[in-house]
C-alpha cells in the first residue's frame, strides 16, 4: 500500500508540475499541424526467438544489471518497468553520430558518453520574444542575446549520449524513481547528473533555450504530441499498470531523432521522457533533492532551464526516466563545481 499511496501522491504533484497546461492535458487537443513524424504505436513485447532472446520483455528484469544496493532510505519496491526493443528502430540503419569521432571526447569519455567542456551560467533569464497561444509552452520564440547574470563556473564531465538504457533502438526506461535512477547509474560506474550539468549539456556553449535554438517549432525533438488523460487508479494498481503505461506511451525509440542533439552531442534532452537530475549534489542544503528536467513528449514546456522540483525522490510515473553522468578519464584536472543554489526562484515546485 505504501507504493500505491506514493504513486497517488505523486500524481497529485504531477498536476501542479504541468499547471497551467492541465486543461490541455485533459482535453486531449489535436496533434500540432505540420508534424512529419507518425505517432508510434503502443510498445509491444519483443517478438519470440531472436528479439526476445536478447531483450527483456515488458515488466521483467532479465538481462539488466540491477544488483547495486539502493541508496540509504530508499523504500523497497517492485522492479521498475523494462521495455523491449522496438522492431521498427532495430531494423533500421545504425544512428550516425558526428560527435563519436571527436578524438578529445573519445579520450575523455567512454564510448557511450559524450564530453561536456564549457562554462555553466548560474543565472540566465529566458525572455519570450513573442507571445503565443500554443498549449503547453506559451512562448513560440525566445529572445536572443541573453546575458549571464553571475560568474560562470567551468565544468568538464561526461554525459550519456541517450536516455537510459543508452542503447540505440531500445525504448527509454520509465516508471523509475530518483533512488532507482541513482542506483542504476552507480551499478555501471556512473552517477546521476547534477541539475547544473544537465542544463549545461542541453544549452551548449551558446546557452540556447532549446538544444536546437530559440524557436519552438518546427522541432527536431519528440515534443508537443497530443496528451492522453491518465487513469491514476490503473497506474497505481500493479495488475493494470503496464497496460496503462502502454496506452499512454508516445516516447520514441532511442536514436529516432538524430537531429535532436545538443552542441555537446547529447540526444533527446528536450522531450521524449522527463529525466531525473541530482539537485542535492548542486545544493546540499536543499529540501528538494530530486529534480526533473527536459519535459516529455506532451504539450509541455521543454526548455533547458525549466526544472521540476515538486516531486519527492520516491515519485515515479509513466513518462519519467533518466540518464547518467561521469567524471572524465583522460586525467585533465578540472576544479570541482561550485554549489548551484536557486531556491529563491522556485515557484510551485518549478524553477523557470
Amino acid at each position: 500500500m505504501a507504493v500505491g499511496a506514493g504513486a497517488a501522491l505523486g500524481a497529485v504533484a504531477l498536476l501542479a508540475r504541468y499547471a497551467p497546461e492541465l486543461d490541455a492535458l485533459l482535453l486531449t487537443p489535436p496533434p500540432p499541424s505540420g508534424r512529419s513524424e507518425t505517432r508510434p504505436a503502443a510498445p509491444r513485447p519483443a517478438e519470440p526467438a531472436a528479439t526476445a532472446s536478447s531483450t527483456p520483455a515488458l515488466g521483467t528484469t532479465a538481462g539488466m544489471d540491477e544488483a547495486a544496493a539502493r541508496d540509504p532510505g530508499s523504500p523497497p519496491d517492485a522492479a521498475p518497468v523494462l521495455r523491449s526493443v522496438s522492431p521498427r528502430a532495430s531494423a533500421g540503419a545504425p544512428l550516425f553520430d558526428p560527435f563519436a569521432a571527436d578524438p578529445v571526447a573519445r579520450a575523455a569519455c567512454p564510448a557511450d558518453m559524450t564530453l561536456v567542456d564549457g562554462d555553466f551560467c548560474p543565472s540566465l533569464p529566458y525572455v519570450c520574444a513573442r507571445s503565443g497561444d500554443g498549449a503547453g509552452h506559451g512562448c513560440p520564440e525566445y529572445a536572443r542575446g541573453a546575458r549571464c547574470g553571475a560568474a560562470v563556473d567551468h565544468r568538464r564531465f561526461c554525459i550519456d549520449r541517450h536516455e537510459w538504457p543508452n542503447r540505440v533502438g531500445e525504448l527509454p526506461r520509465v516508471y523509475v524513481d530518483w533512488h532507482e535512477a541513482k542506483s542504476l547509474c552507480a551499478s555501471i560506474g556512473k552517477r546521476l547528473c547534477r541539475r547544473s550539468e544537465w542544463m549545461l549539456a542541453c544549452e551548449g556553449p551558446k546557452r540556447l533555450p532549446y538544444p536546437w535554438g530559440f524557436v519552438r517549432t518546427p522541432s527536431p525533438c519528440n515534443i508537443d504530441r497530443a496528451a492522453i488523460a491518465f487513469d491514476i487508479d490503473a497506474m497505481v494498481d500493479e495488475a493494470t499498470r503496464e497496460g496503462e503505461i502502454a496506452r499512454l506511451w508516445q516516447a520514441d525509440p532511442i536514436g529516432s531523432h538524430p537531429n535532436c542533439v545538443s552542441a555537446y552531442g547529447a540526444y533527446d534532452l528536450s522531450g521524449n521522457v522527463d529525466e531525473w537530475t541530482d539537485n542535492l549534489a548542486d545544493d546540499p542544503g536543499t529540501s528538494r533533492p530530486a529534480t526533473l528536467n527536459g519535459g516529455y513528449w506532451g504539450p509541455v514546456r521543454n526548455t533547458c532551464r525549466l526544472t521540476t522540483g515538486g516531486h519527492g525522490p520516491t515519485f515515479k510515473f509513466y513518462q519519467v526516466g533518466f540518464r547518467c553522468c561521469a567524471e572524465t578519464v583522460d586525467g585533465v584536472r578540472t576544479p570541482p563545481p561550485r554549489p548551484f543554489i536557486e531556491r529563491d526562484r522556485e515557484k510551485d515546485g518549478v524553477y523557470d
